[in-house]
């Protein structure tokens, strides 16, 4: 587990992709099996229960010992679990550090229609960019 500047961990493992979480807005609020939620979400069923179990997904066990989640509650601890990182003008993110990183002595380059600004990480020395402008093709 990485710690960001504020000291506050950055949980990486489980972390959903894009596609993912559009698809945890269809969550309804009912109770979910593993295999449910994660065939209705686009995961295995095993990284229930050995990636969000253990970081304290909400979930009951029944009296036979199955585990039932409910979507909304989910969906909730997912974004407090996986809160998106907010980037101030001057910065950009490395992940390498999984940080976000100032930008220090940019230079522009222009590719494909995008310009960005290219710099380098102060603390790893990966090569960044950040997008400034988008240039429409006639």
């Amino acid at each position: 587990m990485d710690i960001t500047a504020n000291n506050s961990p950055i949980v990486l493992r489980g972390r959903l992709k894009g596609p993912q979480l559009a698809r945890l807005q269809g969550l309804l609020n009912m109770a979910y099996t593993p295999a449910e939620l994660a065939k209705e979400i686009g995961f295995t069923r095993r990284q229930v229960y050995r990636v969000y179990e253990p970081l304290g997904c909400p979930f009951e066990r029944d009296e036979t010992g199955h585990i039932w989640i409910n979507g909304v509650a989910f969906r909730e601890w997912i974004h407090r679990t996986y809160p998106k990182t907010n980037l101030a003008e001057n910065e950009t993110f490395c992940l390498t550090c999984k940080l976000g990183v100032e930008i220090i002595n940019p230079y522009k380059e222009t590719k494909g229609g995008l310009t960005y600004l290219v710099s380098f990480c102060p603390h790893c020395r990966r090569k960044l960019t950040r997008i400034t402008e988008k240039h429409r093709r006639i």
